[in-house]
């Protein structure tokens, strides 16, 4: 499945394509706007830069900003990296020797479940779902106004795209 290192790469490079050609954002300001712990920012800006998706400065004005067009990284990419890639994992009969294997009813399911999903997943980019937290699709209601990365991907506000004050 997908767990919390995913989410927090994906909320980090949602963060810097908003702020796309607009400088450098700290871990600090990621990490509170995003909602991540701020402990696990080293690792998820080392992962990140290994692969080239992101590069950093030091610096009174340094931080990290995106090295590549958000366009050119799919979520499936990032699920990858995150977490070596991604399944529908587990028997909906509570059986724990279940293997999923073509013996069991549901396995032509599951295995359809996990190409939609993955075909999904290919689909979208950082570039479009920085689009929908600017177009006021994902916010979080209580984030502060004037970091310029208060948009998250957690809430949704039913397409309501005015300014919460």
């Amino acid at each position: 499945m997908i767990g919390n290192k995913a989410e927090y790469f994906l909320k980090t490079l949602i963060a810097l394509a908003r702020r796309q050609g607009e400088g450098y954002l700290t871990s600090r300001e990621i990490a509170v706007s995003q909602d991540i712990p701020p402990k696990y920012m080293p690792q998820i800006v080392a992962e990140l830069g290994r692969v080239g998706w992101v590069e950093t400065s030091r610096g009174p004005k340094g931080g990290i900003r995106l090295a590549v067009d958000p366009g050119r990284i799919a979520v499936a990419q990032v699920i990858d990296l995150a977490e070596g890639g991604f399944s529908i994992k587990g028997c909906l009969f509570a059986d724990p020797s279940c293997r999923l294997t073509a013996s069991c009813p549901l396995y032509p399911v599951w295995q359809e479940a996990q190409a939609a999903l993955e075909a999904v997943f290919r689909r979208y980019t950082m570039a479009d779902l920085a689009a929908r937290v600017v177009a006021g699709m994902y916010r979080k209601p209580e984030a502060a106004e004037g970091n310029g990365v208060e948009g998250a991907v957690d809430q949704r506000d039913g397409g309501d795209s005015a300014r919460r004050k």
